[in-house]
């Protein structure tokens, strides 16, 4: 599982901010995590930069297609608000 994990954080990172995207999820810090279950769903975890932020469903989208493009068909996006994005994650 930790392997599948680093490959998927590997692929996520093709993910580009669409409003910046010379930068990706992760260099935002907007891609908070993954969780690989052993039925073989994936989760991917973000957090938007403002609770507000329009460019979150189509980051959804754009992880979804990510992986989907890499053979993984199982996944689930989850935002999350808590903790709130900071600058730090950047």
């Amino acid at each position: 599982m930790v392997a599948a994990k680093e490959h998927i954080l590997d692929i996520l990172n093709e993910v580009t901010d669409p409003e910046i995207p010379v930068l990706t999820i992760a260099d935002l810090g907007i891609l908070r995590g993954v969780n690989v279950e052993e039925n073989g769903q994936i989760e991917v975890i973000i957090t938007p930069t403002y609770s507000g932020c329009p460019a979150m469903d189509t980051i959804s989208v754009n992880v979804r297609a990510t992986l989907e493009d890499h053979g993984f068909i199982n996944v689930k996006v989850t935002s999350v608000l808590s903790p709130a994005w900071t600058t730090e994650w950047m």
